[in-house]
């Protein structure tokens, strides 16, 4: 083999090995003291629900003493927050978040524990071609060599692409060891891109600071504008088993509402029917189930609010019926539904004899129409007045049976997957 080929190959492989331990030969004393010391302001950070049940990694740093930055999709919809030393096991305690960007996707978070060797927001900094991250494993400290790429542009905001492994969340430096920005997952149009939120919009929001508030109601921060529906005539429930199409009523316009901005924010995408029984409903909307495994407990998360009961006369469990799920009273002493589970009916036909039993056992009366229905078409009766009914199925009730039909374990979840692929708006 020639002389030249052994070079080449040799500059392949180091340029290959982006994920290098700070002890390296290649690396001056001085820089290995520079990423000791950006270290220091890493953090990593868990999130969970309502039932301290762990919902979410990923990580963050500090910007002073005990304020944290981190990409609110993180954030969002948890009920609480930890935050640790990057390679620690001891986490301490969000106490509430001081300021938000939904354009940046950016919050700023406060902890109880106090960090001196936070990282500085200097404004003139260059961000330059290359960058690095840093990260820990193994107790040892690793530098992840980076690249910015070019400007990409949304409706609302410009960030730069990044080229290389790089993490949500994780701080990006120049090779002058200064912070540059912050590591995101941003899609643009159908793709979606690494990408880092510059400093200069952490200090622009480091500015806007305002008094705590709980985590749980980052959900209520809104700052867009979701269609109206008047416009729309109903929603198609796009699944990897084929399309549900459906629409709401206008007598439950908080759950109407409710659901319009959730299909406009993409929540629904990719999450599971994570409940099937047959001859009785299918349900989804939890957003614990986008990535879960497959023995991992489902159904427990929402998006971090829920909606007070809203029984409709006229609006009951037929066949078809659309309503909002609920947990069981003993976690539910206020007796609220879910801000983003759902369940569709399928049902069966009940006689008249099982009709009045469940009047004189639930105290109600059923009207004529109802009875009529249930004894034809079917549904679920005995869950009339205790759930919100906000809506239909309108085509694809066949796909409904299919779903219901599907052999389960663990708590009712099907073995085989099925997915909301999206949901889409049909308009009028």
């Amino acid at each position: 083999m020639s002389r030249f080929l052994i070079i080449f190959f040799a500059l392949v492989i180091v340029a290959c090995k982006i994920d290098t331990p700070v002890k390296s030969k290649i690396h001056a004393k001085a820089k290995s003291n520079s990423y000791e010391k950006n270290v220091k302001g890493l953090v990593s950070i868990k999130t969970y629900n309502l039932y301290n049940q762990e919902i979410g990694k990923g990580f963050g740093f500090y910007i002073d003493k005990k304020t944290v930055v981190a990409n609110l999709d993180l954030i969002s919809g948890c009920f609480k927050a930890k935050v640790a030393p990057l390679g620690a096991d001891d986490y301490y305690d969000v106490v509430g978040y001081s300021a938000i960007s939904h354009t940046d996707n950016l919050v700023l978070l406060s902890t109880l524990f106090t960090k001196k060797d936070y990282l500085r927001i200097d404004l003139r900094v260059e961000p330059g071609d290359s960058l690095y991250s840093l990260y820990r494993k193994d107790r040892k400290l690793y530098v992840r060599k980076l690249k910015s790429g070019s400007i990409l542009k949304t409706d609302s905001t410009e960030m730069n692409q990044l080229y290389g492994k790089v993490v949500a969340g994780e701080a990006v430096f120049n090779t002058n060891d200064k912070l540059v920005g912050i590591v995101q997952n941003r899609k643009v149009r159908d793709s979606t891109f690494k990408c880092f939120v510059g400093v200069e919009k952490i200090s622009v929001l480091a500015k806007k600071q305002i008094t705590l508030k709980s985590l749980n109601e980052l959900s209520l921060e809104r700052n867009k504008v979701y269609p109206s529906h008047t416009g729309i005539r109903g929603f198609r429930v796009k699944t990897t088993m084929g399309n549900i199409d459906i629409r709401l009523f206008d007598q439950t316009p908080e759950y109407r509402d409710n659901f319009i901005r959730l299909v406009s924010d993409d929540f629904y995408d990719s999450l599971l029917v994570h409940r099937v029984i047959n001859d009785f409903l299918i349900q989804t909307g939890a957003a614990d189930t986008k990535h879960a495994k497959r023995n991992d407990m489902v159904g427990w998360q929402g998006p971090g609010y829920t909606l007070p009961i809203k029984i409709v006369r006229g609006l009951f469990h037929k066949r078809g019926a659309i309503a909002a799920s609920k947990l069981p009273g003993d976690r539910n002493p206020r007796n609220r539904c879910d801000g983003s589970q759902f369940y569709i009916v399928s049902g069966r036909v009940f006689s008249n004899i099982e009709l009045d039993d469940l009047e004189k056992s639930k105290g109600i009366k059923y009207t004529d129409e109802q009875r009529k229905i249930y004894t034809t078409v079917g549904g679920a009766p005995y869950l009339d007045g205790d759930y919100t009914v906000f809506g239909e199925v309108i085509s694809g009730m066949s796909l409904v049976d299919a779903i219901s039909k599907i052999d389960t374990y663990n708590g009712d979840r099907p073995i085989k997957d099925v997915r909301i692929r999206d949901i889409e708006i049909l308009w009028k």
